[in-house]
């Protein structure tokens, strides 16, 4: 995450607006798109994985497999309407489906390692896939001057996953027993298409606040200013996004298994420990932004961002919601709670677009960021409304630990 960081940094000083602002769109609309090919299926398989011995685990595997290949035949194709509709120029088609593929597969190589509570295996995988690649593509570019572009970016982005998939792959064919071919559940692809679907809807509308904010600012000014606003989004949300795989990815695995083997004791001490440490981490990163950001638009010393500096704060502001709303949605998704994730990500999008369409701030960043924090504080509210009736429901207790 680190890295994602300084890479930011760097393509800000070393590469135009412009350019900053077309990367900034290939990798919102490939990360979206890696949503839409997923289906969200992800999220049966892996509760099926947690609630089942060891001995089951190469079953469920070879299950999302299937699934997922049967998900490629239908959805890929229907990614090239994002290039008839002019979302992204035809030139770049082939890196974006390259990058789409690459993405997805090493997105759901990590997410089973995490499944299999191999963390520290995870984080590597990720850090292959995130960062290895920014580590030999920066130097590179500093020091060669005709590698300054898009596509050294998007080769090295390239090679990072394909490094992580081979790398996941070889850890997860040694936590399987009994690696053979299974017959197809056909109730465990359709079930999985249901729970993922419904989750899809939701997922599209929540992440999808990440991607359409990019499109509203390119239409509300232009790409310079759609440059300089991937940057700061980016750094915002990548220095909250640490507390992914410091926090997230080791605490709601143990949370969610707690809850389905009814150790509820566990559960809530785990759930506390996930709140408390989310918190200390939102109140340390906050001044570290606030601090950090005009120091590096300093170094970049490039005009246009220090006269777009004005809607950083309501940025922040944005980024704390959206980090403080994943308290209540890992216990929502660890007790089943699916059906308030679904109302408050659906509502958030329309909450995000009726605020562009009513608010104008003094330029496109603050209306845009400030939609984003009215969107963000929407969700957390609805989950945080849904997490203690479920609570109540189940005479759980202990539930001020997220007031």
């Amino acid at each position: 995450m680190v890295s994602r960081l300084i890479l930011l940094f760097s393509i800000a000083k070393l590469l135009s607006p412009e350019e900053l602002g077309l990367f900034g769109l290939m990798i919102a609309t490939v990360l979206f798109s890696v949503i839409i090919i997923g289906a969200d299926y992800y999220t049966y398989s892996q509760r099926e994985l947690l609630s089942r011995p060891i001995e089951e685990w190469s079953t469920v595997v070879h299950n999302q497999i299937k699934a997922q290949v049967t998900l490629y035949l239908v959805l890929l194709p229907a990614q090239v309407f994002i290039f008839v509709f002019g979302f992204l120029d035809w030139k770049y088609m082939q890196w974006f489906f390259i990058l789409l593929i690459l993405e997805h597969l090493a997105q759901e190589i990590n997410r089973l390692l995490i499944s299999m509570h191999k963390q520290l295996m995870a984080s590597f995988v990720l850090f292959m896939r995130t960062a290895s690649w920014i580590l030999v593509a920066l130097p590179i570019m500093f020091f060669y001057e005709e590698s300054r572009s898009l596509t050294t970016l998007y080769t090295a982005w390239m090679i990072g996953c394909v490094s992580s998939i081979v790398i996941g792959i070889f850890a997860i064919k040694q936590e399987l027993p009994n690696w053979n071919n299974k017959p197809t559940d056909y109730e465990f692809l359709v079930k999985g298409f249901k729970v993922g679907g419904l989750f899809l809807i939701a997922t599209i509308c929540f992440k999808g606040l990440l991607t359409f904010d990019r499109y509203a600012i390119e239409a509300l000014s232009s790409i310079e200013i759609l440059g300089v606003y991937v940057f700061y989004i980016g750094v915002v949300m990548g220095a909250y996004n640490l507390l992914e795989p410091a926090i997230f990815s080791f605490l709601y695995p143990r949370m969610l298994q707690n809850y389905q083997m009814n150790r509820m004791i566990e559960y809530l001490k785990v759930f506390r420990e996930l709140t408390l440490s989310t918190i200390v981490g939102c109140i340390l990163l906050v001044p570290v932004i606030w601090f950090v950001v005009p120091i590096i638009i300093d170094w970049i010393d490039k005009p246009i961002y220090t006269n777009n500096s004005d809607g950083l704060a309501l940025l922040i502001l944005a980024g704390l919601a959206h980090t403080l709303g994943m308290i209540p949605h890992y216990a929502l998704y660890a007790m089943k709670g699916d059906r308030w994730i679904v109302i408050a990500h659906i509502s958030s999008i329309m909450i995000f677009f009726i605020s562009l369409e009513l608010i104008t701030l003094e330029n496109s960043i603050q209306t845009v960021a400030l939609a984003l924090l009215l969107a963000f504080s929407w969700i957390a509210s609805v989950k945080i409304i849904g997490l203690v009736v479920i609570h109540k429901k189940l005479n759980v207790t202990s539930t001020s630990s997220i007031s």
